[in-house]
């Protein structure tokens, strides 16, 4: 028997995947409609600004969202699926994900201010690369208990005799 917890995983890291795909835009299915007016621009039309000059491109045209929206998503999916990993390595370095997706949402701003107030041009790939600080240590929160249910859940259930009496 597969856990709730299990599955709520492999459901995080499905609709995960399907994120990734629709924020990399029409360009990558070949759609040949100007960029906004494609439903995949149209999906994150409240949640990115969708600048042109601050995204990718793939196949001519700008992908559905900004650099740092990409890599807020692309990392959560890559620490989604180093979650397993990651829940039994923190244990031994003594890593809060609290605390650094505090530090990584401090950089963000940091980062935007700075450029807002012409401190210096961050570009794409360094909106791509803080964007993925995010991202990546925000799925990282999920790694203590989350994995420790799962453990637990699946060691209830496999090689192990139960009586009436217990």
């Amino acid at each position: 028997m597969v856990s709730k917890q299990l599955w709520l995983y492999l459901l995080v890291m499905v609709l995960g995947s399907i994120i990734v795909l629709v924020a990399l835009g029409g360009g990558l299915f070949g759609q040949s409609a100007p960029w906004y007016m494609q439903w995949q621009h149209k999906s994150f039309l409240q949640l990115c600004h969708q600048m042109p000059e601050r995204s990718f491109w793939i196949g001519g045209q700008p992908m559905a969202v900004c650099s740092r929206c990409l890599g807020i998503y692309t990392a959560f999916l890559a620490g989604w699926l180093a979650l397993p990993a990651w829940s039994s390595w923190s244990k031994t370095a003594n890593l809060s994900a609290k605390k650094m997706t505090l530090v990584a949402l401090l950089i963000n701003i940091f980062d935007i201010v700075g450029s807002m107030f012409g401190f210096w041009e961050n570009t794409l790939v360094s909106r791509f690369i803080i964007g993925g600080l995010m991202g990546c240590s925000t799925a990282l929160i999920f790694s203590g208990d989350f994995f420790k249910i799962i453990i637990k859940s699946m060691g209830n259930h496999h090689g192990r005799i139960t009586t009436a009496e217990s």
